[in-house]
């Protein structure tokens, strides 16, 4: 893989701490490239042969979708306890 990021994606700061799940994420459904967390969010490795623009949705949707996960974690919680119980 090259050294320097191929792509290097911006993600809003309040979703950083989102980023670590949605890269294991990615890193099963592009296996052939590498995700790392960078100073401003995404930086993508190995992606030269790809298609740039699909990448990068594909990486804020992931991110925007362990966001979504984390905050309603707690109300699917509360539902199933009240469903088991």
């Amino acid at each position: 893989m090259s050294l320097s990021p191929v792509l290097d994606i911006s993600i809003d700061p309040e979703l950083h701490p989102c980023i670590p799940a949605a890269l294991l994420r990615l890193g099963y459904l592009y296996p052939e490239l590498d995700f790392l967390v960078s100073d401003k969010g995404v930086a993508v490795h190995g992606a030269s042969g790809s298609d740039l623009a699909r990448l990068k949705r594909e990486v804020t949707y992931q991110v925007y979708r362990e966001k979504v996960f984390r905050q309603t974690l707690s109300m699917r919680q509360s539902l199933y306890a009240m469903l088991a119980g």
